[in-house]
Order: structure tokens, then C-alpha cells, then sequence
């Protein structure tokens, strides 16, 4: 049965219209704002404007600022992916915001409004497909230099998980505090010392999951959140039993002792996820050129076909 086109009505196209501005407001601020899909907003304004408003859909793609996330936004309709870089963007945006709220005393329904919208950010990006995620890994062998080198990525990757942990510790404290109306305690050295610590213990860290990967499920999700709900289990319970996290805990009051402990587990998670994906993106680099690229000598004698 063939397919016949419909023009829309007058009450149709003037819907259309008005979701697909909505969205493309949505998307704009996206730019400015954390955790707002920029790319999603914008691929239904252009969808809602193809049916509706030719002038308007014209107005968009000429506009140059505009241009950028265009590109990424028919990137991804084509794709179903998104560049790391847009999400490293994306994530950095939304969690720097976090921090900005949370240390700045802004009221308590700001914090959790950017929170919500930080950890929706989270979640999109890691629902969506990386661009380069079937990019070919490195394929490792037992020789000392590749050992070496898995344990060194493994201490970068372990190292740059620690100090987002640490990070997510004071966020986590001096929410819960301005949640129960404590006055703010804020050491810049005390806090620097602390992050410092939470590198070196990632690191450490890091040179175990470099060892343990193999063990965990192979999608790389899948295992950073199984090896940050192993860390917790093991060196989470050790850091709580800490003199410094017990008199934090009980500066804020027993009473809140469970949401506490409760929001520590994400921070693990995020501990896995982020030591999982930067391992994965470093065996992800290019090999020695050695490697990649074997020395030129004669080229292999070929016999002459027989008559």
C-alpha cells in the first residue's frame, strides 16, 4: 500500500512549532547550563520545524553559533553515538556546577536541583554510545614490557578515580551539612591533603584493578561498577572506620548517619567507572611505532609463475 503525504493542519504545524521552539530553547541553554541534552533537545526542534515551518528550520541551520552543535547533533542521529569529548564536556559542566552550589552556600533546593541534574547528565551519558567505542583495544602479552605498562595505566587510571572520590567525599560531606544546618567547615589545606591522599590511594588501587579486569564482566560499564562496589566493600569499609570519617559523621549527628553511608555508594561507583573507562581509554592509544609499523627491509621474493 502506497504511502500518500498529508499536509498538517493549521492547529498541527502551530503545535509543532511551539514544541519545536520549547526544545530549541531547551537546547540553547543546554550550552550554558549542566546536565540539559543539547544534541536531544535539538534533533527534535529540527524534526518538529521539517514539518512545520520551513523559515524556521532554514533560521536554525544558518545560524553560525549554531553550527557546532548541529554537526554533533547529526553526528549522533547517524551514529547513535557521541564523541568522548562532548561527554567529558558534559560531565565536567554538570559536576563543576555541583561543586559551585554546594560551596556557595545557594539554597537548598538550588543544590538539589543541580544534583538532579548532574546525575541525569550521568545517566544520559552513559546510556549513550560512545563514538569511538569499537575503536580496537590493545592486545596484551605476558612479555615484562606489557605488564609494565597495564600497571602503569592502571596506577593513571586508579590515580584520576581517587581524586574524583576525594572530590565527591567533600561534596558529599558539606552537602549532608548544609542538609542538617551545620555551620561549614572548609580547610583548602586540609582539603588539598586529603585529595592528595585519595590520588596516592587510587593509584594504588588502580594498580589492582589493572590486575583484576580480566576477572570482572567485560563491558566496560558493567565492570567499572562491579569493581567500585568491590572497592567499597573492602577499602570503604577500612576509610570508614577512619577517626576522620567518624568525627565527620557524628559533627552532622547519628541521625544522619544512614543517608551519609547511602551517598558514599554512588561515589564508589563513580570511583570504578571513572578507573574503568580512562583504562579503556588509554589501551585504546596508538602502539609503538615498532609495533605498528615494522621496519622496512627487502620485500619477500615472490616465485616466478610457471608457464
Amino acid at each position: 500500500m502506497a504511502y500518500h503525504y498529508q499536509p498538517l493542519s493549521a492547529l498541527q504545524r502551530t503545535a509543532l512549532t511551539g514544541l519545536g521552539t520549547m526544545t530549541l530553547i531547551l537546547g540553547i541553554a543546554g550550552m550554558l547550563l549542566p546536565g540539559v541534552p543539547t544534541t536531544v533537545f535539538l534533533l527534535i526542534t529540527l524534526a518538529c520545524y521539517t514539518r512545520s515551518s520551513k523559515r524556521l528550520y532554514t533560521w536554525v541551520m544558518t545560524r553560525r553559533w549554531l553550527q557546532k552543535p548541529l554537526q554533533t547533533a547529526f553526528a549522533y542521529k547517524q551514529k547513535k553515538a557521541l564523541p568522548v569529548r562532548v561527554k567529558l564536556i558534559a560531565q565536567g559542566v554538570a559536576w563543576s556546577s555541583v561543586v559551585l552550589t554546594v560551596f556557595s552556600g545557594r539554597s537548598l533546593f538550588l543544590q538539589l536541583l543541580t544534583i538532579a541534574f548532574a546525575v541525569a547528565c550521568t545517566v544520559a551519558m552513559a546510556i549513550i554510545k560512545t563514538d569511538d567505542a569499537d575503536a580496537p583495544k590493545r592486545v596484551w602479552g605476558m612479555t615484562l614490557g606489557d605488564i609494565v605498562t597495564q600497571l602503569g595505566y592502571g596506577a593513571l587510571a586508579g590515580a584520576l578515580g581517587g581524586l574524583i572520590w576525594g572530590l565527591g567525599e567533600r561534596i558529599i560531606m558539606r552537602f549532608v551539612a548544609n542538609l542538617t544546618g551545620q555551620p561549614p567547615q572548609f580547610d583548602l589545606q586540609l582539603t588539598l591533603m586529603m585529595l592528595a591522599a585519595a590520588g596516592v590511594m587510587g593509584a594504588l588501587t588502580g594498580l589492582i584493578y589493572a590486575g583484576l579486569r580480566r576477572i570482572l564482566p567485560r563491558n566496560t560499564w558493567a565492570r567499572g561498577t562491579t569493581f567500585g562496589l568491590v572497592t567499597m566493600c573492602t577499602l570503604g569499609l577500612v576509610l570508614y572506620l577512619t577517626p576522620y570519617m567518624q568525627a565527620e559523621i557524628t559533627r552532622v549527628g547519628p541521625a544522619w548517619r544512614a543517608l551519609t553511608i547511602a551517598l558514599f555508594v554512588p561515589n564508589f561507583i563513580v570511583f570504578g567507572l571513572v578507573t574503568s573507562l580512562t583504562f579503556g581509554r588509554l589501551e585504546r592509544q596508538p602502539v609503538s611505532r615498532s609495533v605498528a609499523h615494522p621496519a622496512p627491509g627487502p620485500a619477500p621474493h615472490s616465485p616466478e609463475p610457471h608457464a
